[in-house]
């Protein structure tokens, strides 16, 4: 009896630091934000698999079991025998994650390093100090563990807001003392972290200018960024603004006094944070609510709920789209041409028309350009200047970039998947000839909108791809009930990474595209390069 505990308590174990790693690692990737967390329990196969698996049944059938072993004290030999067999089984899933290489862990922060220590802690000392007999505690400790880590999680929220609010009140003090400095804010579902590289990097060729860096879009981010990068002779900042609820956009406005706003698109993308398509426009149009009287709002024509943002604006409005010179707009994007490699097209602006040639790849880009390019000449640059930073310009790292590795061109589309992004990945796959691949993590976050968005991707999926490779099951009959519609026959599977890769070594050939779409596609694509 002994020796079954002693191997049931070396299992547990196992499994805490195991659980312990993934819960932390969840909570970190959306953000410690608790909205995050029940969308992706309720919306996602994974996450109601956290709490209705069939493990976790048998875990809850055993805790009320013990009702009975306690009436019947010979049935507590099997009692102990079965949970340590319930231990042992997850040791050997916890075996399989490693030798797959699917462990999830997190970036190791203070905030996570600390929580982390602080849950073995508290286990250890509920796994010490039973206060029912140890089998039945070890299940119900086990169960426990989601829920220290959530405690610790709002315990920590404490001195992440009083960090928070040490940080924005220097910037603040920044701020202030650049008042001559242009401040231009990009928001918007998809697009704006490219259109932020895009102004930046075209901008840059004549102003001194700081930008936010990567996904630093949060109050917090962004103040960190002035923090560390806000120099007195800084002429312009451009600020990327991020939200998931109604409100955010605007405190980020309250601390750095846009005068220029751009809102590159709004769509469906995390509508079960903010409850409704209306309250995400909402939310979009808290920049250009913030503008000043004399300030400058910019809008994508090309996207109707942006469009409709534009016709409801009273202050002075620009109006950018991918069109024809006969559409109405203050600039316009024509004759775009989708090489491999690169994108040529042509620019209508105040009557003058010049052609571009930029190193990005996908004839979307040619929409997130666009407000860098007006933006230039709004700000005095000329012609040769912006042509020159338009012929250097780069995307962010994940976002449609191309390797190519024994003649199969393998583009890297990870970066934040959303239904746009995948619709404009699919396009630009049609430019090759053979075979087509698509590996897809099924978007998150689309609320009731999940499984229409997710059959009209489908669709698309259908009439572009050969092979569809899903790295979940989430919203896996809305996808296949829209490929059926396509026109061509789209073979899907489901796998991990290690599956998804072997499938790729062996069927794939020079000339096939393959595009990964989604963080979890980005593990494939990184055993692969």
């Amino acid at each position: 009896m002994n020796i079954i505990l002693f191997f049931a308590d070396i299992f547990f174990l196992l499994w805490l630091f195991r659980n312990a790693l993934f819960w932390i690692a969840l909570w970190q990737t959306k953000e410690y934000r608790l909205d995050r967390i029940s969308a992706h329990i309720k919306e996602t196969e994974q996450g109601r698999s956290l709490f209705l698996s069939p493990l976790l049944f048998i875990k809850l059938l055993g805790i009320l079991a013990f009702g009975i072993v306690i009436y019947n004290n010979v049935l507590l030999l099997p009692y102990q025998i079965f949970v340590g067999g319930i231990f042992f089984l997850q040791t050997i899933f916890l075996v399989q994650e490693i030798q797959k290489r699917i462990v999830k862990r997190p970036s190791f922060t203070i905030k996570s390093s600390v929580i982390f220590v602080l849950t073995i802690v508290v286990i250890y000392f509920f796994f010490y100090f039973p206060l029912v007999e140890k089998s039945v505690w070890l299940l119900l400790v086990d169960r426990l563990i989601p829920f220290f880590i959530a405690f610790f999680v709002f315990l920590f929220s404490f001195p992440t807001e009083m960090y928070r609010d040490f940080q924005i009140g220097r910037a603040l003090q920044k701020i202030r003392l650049n008042r001559k400095m242009l401040v231009i804010g990009i928001t918007g579902s998809y697009g704006k972290s490219s259109t932020k590289e895009f102004v930046s990097q075209i901008l840059k060729k004549k102003f001194r200018l700081l930008k936010t860096k990567g996904t630093n879009n949060t109050p917090i981010g962004i103040a960190r960024t002035i923090n560390l990068g806000l120099q007195q002779n800084t002429e312009i900042f451009v600020v990327e603004m991020g939200a998931y609820k109604e409100g955010e956009i605007a405190d980020i406005c309250r601390i750095v006094r846009p005068q220029i706003g751009v809102l590159t698109a709004v769509n469906k993308q995390h509508v079960s944070l903010f409850g409704s398509l209306e309250k995400t426009l909402a939310a979009k149009y808290e920049l250009i609510e913030s503008l000043p009287k004399n300030g400058l709002a910019i809008f994508n024509g090309n996207n109707q709920n942006a469009y409709s943002l534009y016709q409801k604006t009273n202050k002075k409005k620009i109006l950018y789209l991918c069109g024809t010179q006969k559409q109405k707009a203050d600039i316009i994007a024509s004759h775009i041409c989708m090489e491999k490699t690169h994108v040529t097209f042509e620019v209508y602006l105040q009557r003058k028309k010049i052609r571009f040639k930029a190193p990005v790849i996908g004839g979307y880009n040619v929409e997130n350009i666009l407000p860098g390019i007006y933006l230039a000449f709004h700000l005095g640059m000329k012609v040769d200047q912006i042509k020159e930073a338009v012929s250097s310009l780069a995307l962010p790292p994940h976002t449609m970039t191309r390797y190519e590795v024994g003649g199969i061109s393998f583009i890297d589309d990870t970066f934040n998947a959303n239904p746009q992004a995948v619709l404009s990945a699919l396009e630009y796959m049609k430019i090759y000839p053979r075979k087509k691949i698509l590996v897809l993590q099924p978007l998150i976050e689309l609320g009731e909108y999940g499984d229409n968005e997710h059959r009209l991707i489908g669709k698309a999926i259908g009439d572009v791809c050969d092979y569809l490779l899903l790295t979940n099951k989430n919203y896996h009959n809305a996808i296949l009930n829209g490929i059926k519609r396509g026109r061509k026959k789209c073979v899907v599977y489901i796998g991990s990474v290690q599956e998804i890769v072997w499938f790729l070594n062996k069927n794939t050939k020079r000339g096939d595209v393959v595009v990964f779409e989604g963080k979890e596609a980005g593990g494939a694509l990184g055993k692969i390069l």
